[in-house]
């Protein structure tokens, strides 16, 4: 609908008014169907890869939800089970730290 609305000429402040949301909101929509993706990555493509890419993420948090009391040495083992490329203890605490594992943290990926 907002995609639509733009395409027709419409304005953004007309548009937020219209669909009842803020303006940022409606920006942000547009913006990731013009650009055709969503900008999730924290550094872009500049630097070393990552050693820990989304995939890797999503195993470390649900290794975290398995068992909320883990430590780093325990979540680094179970992040080093069965792969070819192993993670530090450094990386697997960096990555706790950048990346929220709330629940609510979640809902926020998903965009």
């Amino acid at each position: 609908m907002i995609i639509d609305f733009r395409d027709k000429g419409g304005r953004i402040s007309e548009m937020d008014k219209f669909v009842n949301f803020s303006r940022a909101s409606v920006l942000k929509v547009y913006h990731v169907w013009q650009n055709g993706t969503v900008q999730k990555l924290r550094r872009g493509k500049c630097g070393a890869p990552r050693i820990i890419d989304d995939r890797g993420e999503r195993r470390l948090r649900r290794c975290i939800r398995a068992n909320r009391r883990a430590t780093v040495e325990q979540l680094t083992a179970q992040m080093n089970q069965g792969v070819t490329n192993s993670v530090s203890q450094t990386t697997v605490q960096r990555t706790l730290f950048a990346a929220p594992v709330s629940s609510e943290a979640d809902a926020w990926f998903m965009y």
